[in-house]
């Protein structure tokens, strides 16, 4: 191939042109203004939420103190519970409220209606201690012979005397 050469009334389009910088949409004192906004939200925000965080704690630790507490009302009442509701305590109460063990119980049993045993009246003495009584004591049928020292020492303590200040003592809810 040829070349040929160029005409002079042809002109090349001009392909280069002129770029001018852009301003910028935002400026630099503009972007420090945001991110300072930015920063103060944020410690801000932190400080909200450590202060709740802080808060929240007082409530916490309050509330397991509370729970200890209840914890050991809760046991004391249920060692109360125990020692009231227990066989010997059961049985005082019932001794106070005059009521009487019975040696011969009877049962029923409700399955069938069927009585086991035979029930028997008591009058309340068959069992003086369960009652928390003591047995009286009588003076004995023949009269006691003591040697002149002895009696001035001390009285024999199986005395019917002596027997009834036992009896006394020793007498429960009654």
């Amino acid at each position: 191939m040829t070349a040929q050469p160029l005409t002079a009334d042809v002109t090349p389009a001009s392909r280069l042109r002129v770029v001018r910088a852009k301003t910028p949409a935002v400026s630099n004192r503009m972007f420090i203004l945001m991110i300072a906004v930015l920063v103060i939200l944020g410690l801000a925000g932190v400080m909200v939420v450590t202060t709740q965080v802080g808060a929240q704690s007082k409530e916490l630790s309050a509330l397991r103190r509370e729970s200890t507490e209840l914890g050991y009302t809760a046991a004391a009442l249920t060692s109360q519970l125990q020692q009231v509701s227990s066989a010997n305590a059961l049985a005082l109460r019932a001794t106070q409220l005059g009521m009487v063990p019975n040696p011969y119980p009877a049962f029923i049993h409700l399955a069938d209606g069927s009585v086991t045993g035979e029930p028997t009246n008591v009058d309340g003495d068959e069992l003086p201690y369960l009652r928390g009584r003591r047995t009286r004591v009588t003076a004995p049928a023949a009269p006691v012979i003591v040697p002149e020292r002895e009696a001035e020492a001390e009285p024999p303590a199986d005395t019917a005397e002596g027997a009834d200040s036992v009896v006394a003592a020793g007498a429960v809810g009654e």
